[in-house]
């Protein structure tokens, strides 16, 4: 059994891509040994890591309405709009965001899952210091300070909390609150470290929506085993890059779209990035269309799916090593 890191990108609504693609990996008999997600590959990540069987996942993510996740206190329930606006003028976000974090909860619990001390990762021959050893890592952007948050990673040094005994369905929530769909989650923080007694957490995504390089060894060691990078994009060429940006709607799209994939731009420019990512074709949703139907689920499971299989059958960790990994 082939061993692997794997590293999932956010996409929202999009998760059943993500779902696909961990499917036929698992299908190859690849053993994930630990998963960095953002938004909907926290979730995934989360739920993979948690040991749910990629056909189990898949029935849930089938059976689940994702409707139930805009959910809006029960006082709009018949004036949604109003509940919209509401949420969007004094909590930041339209949708509370607890649907997600109970379905969240409740699945994790079931495994045993509860907090990041559940996660801990008994891995002696890692180059990661004891205290960065999960199975699990997610971004988050703090947008109290205007930083980063690798979670669990940086709950001490950044928050000044034990990550061990930290909520990871919180921490996934937080790095699935889209900006001004769902409401920020509130991180418990230490105010001597943190400056707060709390921080508002959002879509990692906004500072790094595919986090590739999180694995990769520093101590000039061959890394032992590869990792593996899921997109939920076909992989692009110059042109279908370029804007036209001719009105000022289209620029400001333009520049939302750079904040949020200049970051990690350079990482997938470069052949040692591309050559080693699934590249998903998701093109005909939209991140933040929950509405999807059963068929529009199962096209995106099968997009992944068919999307990992096609490279599997080109992958070679030993050629890639000699291309790019000559330590």
């Amino acid at each position: 059994m082939a061993v692997t890191d794997l590293v999932l990108e956010g996409g929202g609504a999009k998760l059943p891509g993500l779902v696909g693609a961990v499917n036929a990996l698992s299908s190859a008999e690849y053993s994930i040994h630990r998963i960095a997600g953002t938004s909907a590959g926290a979730v995934v990540g989360a739920l993979t890591t948690a040991g749910i069987a990629p056909e189990r996942l898949i029935e849930t993510i089938l059976s689940k309405d994702f409707t139930d996740f805009e959910d809006l206190s029960p006082a709009f329930r018949f004036v949604p709009w109003l509940g919209k606006i509401q949420g969007l003028l004094f909590h930041k976000g339209m949708y509370l965001g607890t649907a997600l974090h109970d379905f969240l909860a409740d699945i994790l619990a079931a495994q045993g899952i509860r907090t990041w001390g559940d996660l801990r990762l008994h891995d002696p021959h890692s180059a990661l210091p004891p205290e960065r050893q999960y199975r699990l890592v997610v971004i988050v952007s703090d947008v109290s300070r205007g930083r980063m948050l690798r979670l669990p990673w940086d709950y001490q040094s950044a928050l000044g909390v034990d990550p061990d005994s930290q909520s990871v369905a919180e921490a996934v929530c937080a790095s699935a609150a889209t900006p001004f769909f769902f409401r920020p989650r509130s991180l418990r923080a230490d105010p001597r470290i943190a400056g707060g007694a709390t921080l508002l957490g959002a879509d990692g995504g906004l500072l790094s929506n595919f986090p590739v390089d999180i694995f990769d060894r520093r101590d000039q060691q061959p890394a032992r085993w590869p990792t593996l990078g899921v997109m939920l994009s076909a992989r692009t060429r110059a042109e279908t890059q370029w804007r036209p940006n001719a009105n000022t709607y289209q620029y400001g799209l333009s520049l939302l779209s750079t904040m949020i994939n200049a970051h990690d731009r350079r990482h997938i420019d470069e052949p040692s990035v591309t050559d080693r990512t699934i590249f998903v074709d998701t093109a005909s949703q939209s991140s933040t269309d929950f509405t999807l139907t059963r068929e529009d689920k199962l096209d995106l499971i099968r997009s992944g799916e068919t999307a990992a299989n096609e490279f599997l059958s080109a992958w070679d960790w030993r050629t890639w090593k000699e291309r790019y990994d000559r330590r």
